[in-house]
């Protein structure tokens, strides 16, 4: 390897430390320590889509175009992301009164309790979950393994397979859990 590529390698190295301390401390700001409770919205239901992703395909999202996550580490009916985790994870919740999600071309949907009584939604079982470091509808930067475990996106055919990108022809930049990207 030459000095040119190691030195590209500790730059993007650095690059990643430095955002994931910027998200970290911004974890423990007021703004993002409110997140799981905003990840139902209030007042209204909370729907599950099915939404085409040009680079990774069939997912989930809510209807506002938020994409949903899961955790490899989590095992059915069992959430094991909470405190910081749940900050940077946050849990998709049943909105207040909601007795069950809504779904919208994707069925298997449920609830678990989690501690507070709020209901987390699930997918056969898997928690379901956002991620902060998508700033914007539609946006998928969650595909990474990070300090808690891998994450990935949710494609409602095959809730546990291991998304790939689609191929395109062309460099998109995208890649699965190369490592957190935050």
């Amino acid at each position: 390897m030459t000095n040119m590529q190691q030195g590209a390698i500790r730059s993007r190295v650095t690059r990643r430390g430095v955002a994931l301390a910027a998200v970290l401390a911004g974890v423990a700001g007021l703004g993002i320590s409110a997140l799981p409770a905003a990840a139902a919205a209030s007042g209204a239901s909370t729907v599950v889509t099915v939404t085409h992703n040009k680079t990774w395909g069939s997912i989930l999202t809510l209807k506002n175009g938020d994409t949903l996550y899961r955790l490899t580490a989590d095992s059915k009916n069992k959430s094991t992301c909470s405190g910081a985790c749940a900050k940077v994870w946050p849990p998709v919740l049943l909105a207040a009164g909601q007795k069950s999600p809504i779904g919208h071309g994707v069925s298997g949907l449920g609830s678990i309790a989690r501690p507070g009584g709020v209901r987390q939604v699930t997918l056969d079982g898997l928690p379901l979950y956002l991620f902060v470091g998508d700033q914007k509808p539609g946006q998928v930067t969650g595909n990474i393994k990070d300090m808690w475990g891998q994450w990935w996106t949710v494609n409602p055919s095959h809730p546990t397979a291991v998304p790939t990108a689609a191929s395109t022809g062309s460099s998109t930049g995208a890649s699965a859990g190369t490592g957190a990207a935050y």
